[in-house]
């Protein structure tokens, strides 16, 4: 498994894979109590799905853990802040069938342990393309 960013002008590859990571795939569907019935589901569409994981970025490379070499642990915050800022990015997890377009909601990232090592987790919501068609005002000529 990989797990791949790209974004912003960059692509980052994350170089120690997190233990687990979690999707969350929800529908908005409305129960209502219909007479002499009771409670009904009644189907709505589906939601955004959300993906989260926690790793840390490693100050020095050991191929006991780590997937790839990779820039410092400073410069992999940069590089992912600045995907956040840029907005959509594409998130790929390969052998998962996860590979779309997303935005980071949220990146939590600090150091605990004095090794150089810098921990993070980050949550990220599926990005939508919205596609809204365009119409053509056409105006009548008056007839004579």
């Amino acid at each position: 498994m990989q797990i791949w960013l790209k974004g912003g002008g960059d692509r980052v590859r994350i170089p120690v894979l997190p233990a687990e990571y979690t999707v969350t795939s929800e529908q908005a569907n409305t129960i209502v109590t219909v007479c002499n019935l009771g409670e009904v589901n009644l189907l709505g569409k589906r939601k955004l799905r959300s993906i989260s994981f926690s790793s840390f970025f490693p100050c020095n490379y050991d191929e006991g853990y780590c997937d790839c070499h990779s820039d410092k642990p400073q410069k992999m915050v940069e590089r992912i802040e600045k995907m956040k800022r840029a907005g959509k990015v594409k998130l790929t997890i390969t052998g998962t069938g996860i590979n779309m377009y997303a935005t980071i909601e949220s990146f939590e990232w600090g150091e605990n342990d004095g090794t150089g090592d810098i921990n993070y987790t980050l949550d990220i919501k599926e990005y939508r393309h919205v596609s809204i068609p365009s119409s053509t005002l056409i105006k009548e000529s008056p007839t004579v």
